[in-house]
């Protein structure tokens, strides 16, 4: 199947697939290898080039209302079925040099049965880890395969991830109920947000996959159709995990609230018992301290300890009055 494109068309990459071979596709190559019959293709733009975009908008293979969403800002999770084609938007992962990022990014595609076209805003993840999985000589048989292998490799990343915050709750579970006094809730904060991040991205692509298989324009003869039920079965397994680990670490989080509080109440009331206890020794001894005539003892070398000894005998008193009241 020839196809036609120009040179330096602001092509990040592509793949042309004939017989189960992938060919690394660039601007340079990329008249040449497209010239020749393929099986299907692959083509990978950058939005934030402007010859991208360019070609984007003047490539009528693709519907027009496929090529308004590729271009767009849109990051709600979608997906539109037709009898030939469909497109949308799919959650991926910011593509870093450490490949250590989980930062949240988004990828806007449009495929029928010997085309897909990818774009995206930032460097992806799981977009380029799926070329290369192709390169390496695993490519898919069809384009609809390989956005199946795109959500695949998605939900693995993020099942992985979520496996390792549930073993740093385990830890803080722990140290919470080993009734240690030295809790932060800071520790919590991070895993938090990134488990409310994780739940929120796959109860919206669960939702673009429910409509997708009810939407009253659903084709179930198009090339996504009959991978959705696969599809939608992954994604509400993960979203399943994210949200119980989501429900219990905002329950950890109020146990740590729980126990912090009593820490601080505790302490709170040692320094009221001490304040009770010593406010009637400031009061003598701030009456002793008076500069007036008829203080008693005023003239007695013994006054000074006889005033220490009344400090100590109310002192005395007062903690047995909170004893008996139960206070202490």
């Amino acid at each position: 199947m020839p196809f036609s494109l120009n040179k330096n068309p602001g092509l990040l990459w592509g793949l042309a697939v004939k017989d189960g071979v992938a060919t690394h596709v660039i601007d340079d190559n990329a008249a040449e290898i497209f010239a020749e019959p393929h099986d299907w293709v692959w083509l990978h733009f950058a939005l934030s080039d402007h010859r991208g975009r360019r070609f984007l908008e003047t490539f009528d293979t693709v519907p027009e209302a496929a090529r308004a969403l590729l271009l767009s800002d849109e990051t709600r999770p979608q997906i539109h079925l037709t009898a030939s084609c469909a497109y949308g938007v799919i959650p991926d992962i910011e593509g870093e040099f450490d490949g250590q990022s989980m930062g949240a990014s988004r990828m806007s595609f449009w495929l029928d049965a010997t085309h897909l076209v990818t774009a995206r805003h930032h460097p992806l993840r799981v977009a380029s880890e799926v070329h290369d999985e192709a390169r390496n000589g695993k490519p898919c048989a069809s384009p609809a395969l390989t956005l199946l292998r795109i959500n695949e490799r998605y939900v693995d990343i993020v099942e992985r991830r979520l496996g390792a915050l549930g073993q740093k709750l385990d830890l803080l579970e722990d140290t919470v109920l080993s009734d240690r006094t030295d809790l932060d809730q800071a520790r919590l904060g991070p895993v938090r947000r990134e488990l409310a991040r994780y739940h929120r991205e796959f109860a919206g692509l669960r939702t673009a996959y429910h409509r997708a298989l009810a939407g009253r324009h659903a084709h179930a003869e198009g090339p996504v159709a009959p991978h959705l039920a696969a599809l939608l079965q992954a994604v509400e397994d993960v979203d399943r995990d994210a949200a119980s680990l989501s429900e219990r670490a905002r329950l950890l989080y109020e146990e740590m609230d729980t126990r912090i509080a009593a820490n601080a109440n505790r302490s709170l009331k040692t320094l009221t018992i001490l304040s009770t206890l010593l406010l009637p020794p400031t009061f003598i001894a701030g009456a002793f301290g008076m500069n007036v005539p008829a203080i008693p003892w005023a003239n007695d070398h013994t006054g000074f300890w006889w005033a220490i000894g009344l400090c100590a005998v109310v002192v005395a008193g007062s903690w047995a009055a909170l004893k008996r009241f139960g206070i202490l």
